[in-house]
């Protein structure tokens, strides 16, 4: 016959509990990281109103088709340390107003960047960058009503100059 002894151990002692519920909290504590994981690198969406958006796609086209019937057109010029930019007005006629520069990422709405441009010369106008390591963005030069614009898709290892809408010589008369 055996012995027996009147103390037992707690459960919290035990090396069998705590081997059988390792697998569930290991679990558990993975779904909390892929949970944080997903709220800090969750991909934004560039517009949350995708079907208003395809509605009014044909107001954006209206922009397009005004700056062309005006004739606008630049030719934008990056630094190289992409601290500062330059915007060289290529239109027929002058730009009226002051207009402005976006640099619009595709996927990551924080990214995007408006530039306020400041006349320095004639057609000639410089604004400052936020450095970013972007391979890919959409350059847009538009009038601050919104009434115009010209636009284009730019990657910078292709180059620190781009052309937006028509120049002045490509145009007809």
């Amino acid at each position: 016959m055996q012995k027996q002894t009147g103390a037992t151990r707690p459960w919290y002692k035990e090396r069998w509990f705590w081997l059988l519920m390792s697998g569930p909290l290991l679990v558990v504590m993975a779904g909390f990281v892929t949970f944080g994981i997903i709220v800090r690198g969750a991909d934004d969406m560039v517009n949350d109103d995708y079907y208003k958006q395809g509605k009014d796609i044909n107001l954006e086209l209206k922009r397009d088709r005004v700056a062309q019937t005006l004739g606008i057109s630049a030719q934008v010029m990056f630094s190289d340390d992409m601290r500062s930019v330059r915007v060289v007005d290529t239109s027929a006629k002058p730009l009226t107003g002051t207009p402005e520069l976006l640099l619009l990422h595709p996927t990551r709405q924080h990214g995007d960047q408006r530039i306020a441009l400041q006349r320095i010369g004639e057609k000639l106008y410089q604004g400052v960058l936020q450095p970013d390591q972007v391979s890919h963005w959409y350059v847009r030069l538009q009038d601050k009503q919104g009434s115009w614009r010209v636009q284009n898709e730019w990657l910078p290892a292709e180059g620190a100059m781009l052309t937006l809408g028509k120049a002045a010589t490509e145009q007809t008369p």
